[in-house]
């Protein structure tokens, strides 16, 4: 009978272990107020930490940053996520709001700096029917010198036409871009906040639905007994 290497063995076994416990622990939820939040801890990237308020998915990152300096030529940072919001039992989907903010700054001539992506929405249960909107800031990003300048993004969708859906797929992407064209200049701009936030409508269950039709119907039957 042939041996097996003792230590070949165990580093499989520990591989493996390492493997499987990482994907596992890469599937996070985070619970709202009627929403659950289900994503992938490990594919957030320059997003960083997730938290939650309400029904609320927030971001604050620290290194979503483009910078070009001295005619370097466009520098562009980018970063996608995948977050999957579901509706807690007696509630419904009736809008998703998404905001980012940021500052920026620009000195000298020949230097420029943008904001821009994508947010696209479908329904889990649909998945080739979907909604997307294009993200562009409140504002041009045209100030040149100091103090930096804020900047914000926001976009807004109607759900109220998927309100039988019970998980909806928010895939946010995300682009800063900078440029410098001649010596002496910089164009920087940076990322701080990004924020998925969706409204609910109660939803009425079975057994309300039929106390309602039995109180309408005691109602009227109270009407008729007394027009009689």
């Amino acid at each position: 009978m042939k041996r097996v290497n003792k230590k070949l063995a165990a580093g499989i076994i520990l591989l493996s272990q390492t493997v499987t416990g990482a994907a596992f622990a890469a599937s996070v939820t985070l619970s709202g107020t009627t929403i659950d939040f289900t994503f992938d801890d490990a594919m957030l990237g320059l997003f960083g930490q997730a938290h939650v308020a309400g029904d609320t998915l927030y971001f604050t990152p620290t290194d979503f940053v483009a910078q070009s300096s001295n005619g370097a030529g466009y520098v562009l940072t980018n970063e996608t996520i995948n977050v999957q919001a579901t509706a807690r039992q007696g509630y419904s989907f009736s809008n998703f709001g998404f905001t980012e903010k940021g500052d920026y700054l620009m000195l000298g001539s020949g230097g420029s700096v943008d904001v821009t992506g994508q947010v696209r929405l479908f329904d889990v249960a649909n998945p080739l029917v979907d909604i997307s909107t294009s993200l562009t800031p409140a504002n041009p990003l045209t100030h040149v010198g100091v103090p930096t300048d804020n900047w914000i993004a926001q976009t807004s969708t109607d759900l109220s036409a998927w309100n039988t859906a019970n998980t909806i797929n928010v895939t946010v992407e995300n682009l800063l871009l900078a440029s410098t064209s001649i010596p002496n200049s910089l164009a920087f701009v940076e990322k701080k906040f990004v924020g998925l936030s969706f409204v609910t409508t109660p939803v009425p269950e079975a057994e309300t639905y039929a106390m309602m039709l039995a109180g309408l119907g005691l109602i009227g039957f109270v009407v008729r007994r007394r027009t009689a």
